[in-house]
């Protein structure tokens, strides 16, 4: 039985040197790192690893590292990590979203952008008290669309974007789910006028899906959440479109 453990704990440790950037790992990505195992000692492994607590099974072949339970590894600004301390201080529940999340997954990663910041409903009026207080800049997101996009991004800079929720559902240790994260930017952009170019967004979302960072069903249900199911099914779903039906579609 000891052996048996070190060599599970070995595997496991190779796979997470490898596979540790991958929110979901495939039993392809795998099989690359064990050529030498046959199929039946493969599944055989990935079994005793999900049952030995070292992997988390997602789905019918795809599995994560439990330790990180789903999400790749966040890396918050200053302005986030500041913003994060005040808040724990006073018991408020929140959690961030867009850039933050997604930051190590983009090309090009801006100097400063406002962070996007979801509180709950009832604390709003204290939270933004507490933030001038602090010389955090505020803008609650409902307000955005009423201001010049110049004087909100440029002439005031805020530090800070505050969404009003009472969903908690896609969100851990105060972080949004990569899936959220994108969903959340993508609206800003397309609604808000968030500072950051559709195109980026894209180059982003082809990284996650490079690396595995990304699960594209959860996508999909979440994206109801803020009634952009047709958006983003489009968006998941372009490669198996036709050119026929991309072709009418733009005379529809």
């Amino acid at each position: 039985m000891k052996k048996e453990t070190s060599s599970l704990e070995s595997r496991y440790n190779i796979i997470k040197e490898n596979l540790r950037d991958q929110v979901n790992i495939m039993v392809s990505d795998i099989s690359v790192l064990f050529p030498e195992l046959e199929k039946s000692s493969l599944y055989w492994t990935i079994s005793k690893l999900v049952k030995e607590g070292y992997l988390k099974r997602i789905r019918n072949g795809v599995y994560s590292l439990n330790e990180i339970k789903g999400k790749s590894a966040v890396y918050l600004s200053e302005t986030a990590k500041k913003v994060g301390a005040m808040l724990d201080a006073e018991g408020y529940e929140y959690f961030y979203s867009g850039i933050d999340v997604v930051i190590k997954f983009m090309q090009h990663v801006p100097e400063e952008y406002p962070i996007m910041l979801f509180v709950e409903k009832n604390s709003e009026t204290d939270i933004i008290q507490l933030l001038k207080e602090n010389e955090i800049t505020v803008v609650k997101a409902s307000s955005v669309k009423d201001f010049d996009d110049e004087y909100v991004y440029t002439i005031m800079r805020p530090n800070v974007i505050l969404y009003l929720t009472d969903n908690f559902d896609y969100a851990d240790s105060n972080i949004a789910l990569t899936e959220k994260a994108f969903i959340d930017l993508f609206y800003a952009i397309t609604r808000n006028a968030y500072p950051m170019s559709l195109q980026e967004l894209g180059k982003t979302y082809s990284n996650m899906i490079r690396m595995g960072a990304i699960d594209q069903k959860k996508m999909i249900t979440i994206s109801y959440k803020r009634n952009l199911q047709y958006d983003i099914r489009y968006i998941v779903e372009n490669k198996y479109l036709s050119e026929g039906a991309k072709e009418i579609v733009k005379y529809i």
